[in-house]
C-alpha cells in the first residue's frame, strides 16, 4: 500500500477533502503515520483556495463547508479526485484515515450532484466493505454514507442487498450513537413495502428497542415501527409478538412528546388495520403474552392508559388517544 500514500496523493487527498471540513484531521493522520521526518509540512496547511487549513477546520460531526468552498449543488466532482478518495479508502488498513474518508466523503463539494459517476467507479461496494471493519465507529460511518446516498433513488435499488447486513449490525451490541445511523437507514429503506419482507424477522428486536432504548433510539425505531403498520400483511407479525406487561409504561405523561405521538399513531395505525374487514376475513389466534392481547384483549388496561392520555397538555396527544379508545372493540 505504500504507493498510495506518496507525496503527491497525500497532498491530493488533503485537498480533495478540504471542503468537507475535515482537511486537518486527515492531514495529521496520514502525517503520523506515513510521512517521514524530513518532509516539510506547512505546503500541506493550505487548502485549494490558498487559506490555511487552520484557520477554517471543522469538526467531524459538522456538517457545514468551508465559506470558501464551492457549494456541492453546483460543482461536479472530478473523477480523479473521486478515484483517488475511493482507492485511498479500498486499500488503506488505517482506522484513522478510513474514518475520517467515511466521515468526509459526502460533503466534498460536488458529490451529491455526481452519484451516477461514483457509481460507476465502484463507490457503493467499497463503501459497503466497511460493513465488515472490525470497529464499530467504522461500520456506523459507512452506513452514515449509506443514509446519504439513499437519497437518489437509483442508489436506493443498488442498497437494498445491504439491509440485512445492516440489520445484523444494528441487533448488534452497538452503543447509541452507533445504532442511530442504521436505525434512520432501516426508516428509508422501509418507505418501500417490498423491502418490508426482509426486516420483518426482527420485528419483535424494534419492539425490544422501543422498551428499552433511549428516546431518540424510541422515536427512530417507531420510524419504522409506523412504516410497517401501514402494511396489512405486517399487521400480524406485530401484534403476535410477544412482550411483557411493562409495554404499558410506554404510554405515560413523561414520555418525550414526540415519541408518545409517534407511539400512539402507530398503535391507532395497527387498530384500524385490526378492525378492518379484509383483517378481520381471516381467523387469527394470537399468543396470550401477545401485544394484541395486552393492548385489545379482554381484560386490557390499555384503555385506562389512553383515558389518562386525553388529560395531556398537547392537543395531538389528546386526539390520539381519543380516536383510539372511540375505535377499542
Amino acid at each position: 500500500m505504500g504507493e498510495l500514500f506518496d507525496e503527491t496523493c497525500r497532498k491530493k487527498l488533503i485537498g480533495i477533502l478540504t471542503g468537507a471540513g475535515a482537511a486537518y484531521l486527515l492531514y495529521r493522520a496520514i502525517r503520523s503515520g506515513l510521512v517521514t521526518p524530513q518532509e516539510e509540512d506547512e505546503d500541506l496547511l493550505i487548502d485549494k483556495c490558498g487559506n490555511s487549513t487552520l484557520d477554517s477546520i471543522g469538526s467531524l460531526g459538522d456538517h457545514s463547508v468551508s465559506s470558501n468552498s464551492v457549494s456541492s449543488s453546483t460543482v461536479k466532482m472530478n473523477l480523479q479526485d473521486l478515484k483517488t478518495v475511493l482507492t485511498i479508502l479500498h486499500g488503506s488498513k488505517d482506522p484513522v484515515i478510513r474514518g475520517t474518508i467515511l466521515t468526509s466523503i459526502y460533503r466534498i463539494p460536488g458529490f451529491s450532484t455526481s452519484q451516477e459517476l461514483f457509481r460507476s467507479e465502484g463507490g457503493i461496494s467499497i463503501i459497503a466493505e466497511s460493513l465488515d471493519d472490525p470497529l464499530n465507529y467504522i461500520k456506523s460511518s459507512a452506513v452514515t454514507v449509506f443514509n446519504f446516498l439513499s437519497n437518489d433513488p437509483v442508489n436506493r435499488d443498488l442498497l437494498v442487498k445491504y439491509i440485512p447486513q445492516v440489520l445484523k449490525l444494528t441487533t448488534s451490541t452497538f452503543q447509541e450513537f452507533e445504532q442511530l445511523p442504521c436505525l434512520r437507514f432501516l426508516t428509508r429503506m422501509s418507505h418501500n413495502h417490498q423491502n418490508h419482507f426482509m426486516l420483518k424477522h426482527v420485528i419483535p428486536d424494534f419492539l425490544n428497542l422501543l422498551q428499552s432504548g433511549s428516546s431518540s433510539i424510541k422515536f427512530q425505531v417507531l420510524q419504522i415501527l409506523i412504516n410497517f403498520s401501514t402494511n396489512m400483511e405486517l399487521t400480524f407479525n406485530i401484534l403476535n409478538v410477544q412482550v411483557q406487561a411493562s409495554f404499558l409504561f410506554l404510554f405515560n405523561y413523561f414520555q418525550r412528546q414526540d415519541v408518545l405521538n409517534d407511539l400512539l399513531l402507530f398503535i391507532s395505525n395497527l387498530n384500524e388495520i385490526r378492525r378492518s374487514l379484509p383483517y378481520r376475513a381471516n381467523n387469527h389466534e394470537y399468543l396470550k403474552d401477545s401485544i394484541c392481547v395486552l393492548l385489545f384483549g379482554p381484560n386490557s388496561q390499555f384503555s385506562s392508559r389512553l383515558i389518562y392520555l386525553m388529560a395531556f397538555p398537547d392537543d395531538r396527544i389528546k386526539l390520539q388517544a381519543a380516536r383510539i379508545v372511540t375505535n377499542l372493540g
